[in-house]
């Protein structure tokens, strides 16, 4: 079952579709999904809608909502696909995304709210759960994007420092320099696998490890890397919400991240953080049946983490890495 909704926030009349609980738990804990990138609200394959379909089936209402200009919801974007990007990497929904929440709480009574999506909803979700402490049960984060815009980055190739806008404060240290190479950026394509070129050596012997152990200088971050959405990675993960966080295996989203954790955690385990990866697919999940994998762990995670008859898996969270073949 799902209904129509409609949300006037910030100014802005906002639509989405709601998927009541089937048989609502006790726990009173929804689950968010923001738009992916500029793909409406059922996201890629409808990913998000049949994931909050399944949800819904198990006791969670859910919420798929569209940020302004996207969808159904009216609004003004950025002239270009970049400058949306860059947008979303800068937290220019985080905003509206907050008045949404505490909309959603207040009108359904909810304890609160799981909130996530893939690549830019996971970005957003992720400043979310940073900024509004009260009300954020846990984030999902399919394909996250640590990384400023693609452009950006190819046109600074990875090597110029970049100035943190604000000042973002966390007890852990982060430490940062520029590519090593001459194009990070280049070499990182390359190697996962997703520019012109890597179709050279498809057949072609290639260290193609080896050359990417080198690359990744794995106690430090980028010069393309979005710091301020690491920091609110660590904080995020230091306050102890549930995230699980599920990617592409060998895709550039996947090697990012690994650098990007490592580097805001010095290979610490991290008690909350359930970490997974899909073999055989793509960054939107559209192939090796990636999207119904997808789903299934969604639906196990939500299950274990937010059910009072899993509270012996909250007991004795872990970081997980399991590897799907869909």
């Amino acid at each position: 079952m799902r209904e129509l909704i409609q949300l006037d926030v910030k100014g802005h009349r906002l639509w989405g579709t709601y998927h009541p609980a089937a048989s609502p738990t006790p726990e009173r804990v929804g689950f968010l999904f923001l738009n992916p990138g500029h793909v409406p609200r059922s996201g890629h394959g409808s990913l998000s809608a049949r994931a909050a379909d399944q949800l819904a089936a198990q006791g969670f209402p859910c919420f798929r909502v569209d940020l302004p200009g996207l969808g159904d919801s009216d609004g003004s974007l950025p002239q270009t696909t970049a400058e949306l990007y860059q947008f979303v990497c800068n937290g220019g929904f985080v905003e509206v995304a907050q008045a949404i929440h505490a909309e959603l709480l207040k009108r359904h009574g909810l304890k609160g709210l799981v909130v996530g999506g893939l690549c830019g909803a996971a970005t957003t979700s992720l400043y979310l759960a940073d900024r509004e402490p009260g009300g954020i049960e846990g984030v999902f984060m399919f394909e996250p994007e640590f990384y400023l815009s693609e452009q950006e980055a190819v046109n600074g190739g990875g090597e110029a420092p970049r100035e943190e806008a604000q000042t973002w404060h966390s007890r852990l240290p982060l430490r940062r320099v520029t590519s090593k190479l001459f194009s990070y950026w280049g070499w990182m394509r390359m190697l996962t696998r997703e520019n012109e070129y890597a179709r050279l050596f498809r057949y072609v012997p290639f260290p193609r490890q080896l050359l990417l152990d080198l690359l990744m200088d794995w106690g430090t971050l980028p010069a393309v890397a979005n710091v301020p959405l690491v920091r609110a990675w660590q904080r995020v993960v230091e306050r102890g919400i549930p995230v699980l966080v599920i990617t592409a295996e060998g895709k550039l989203r996947d090697v990012f991240f690994d650098r990007i954790h490592h580097a805001a955690f010095s290979d610490l385990k991290v008690r909350t953080l359930e970490r997974l990866r899909l073999r055989g697919t793509n960054h939107i999940f559209t192939t090796g049946g990636a999207i119904d994998a997808c789903i299934g762990h969604l639906s196990r995670w939500a299950g274990e983490r937010f059910r009072e008859d899993a509270a012996s898996v909250h007991a004795a969270p872990q970081v997980t890495e399991l590897r799907s073949t869909g």
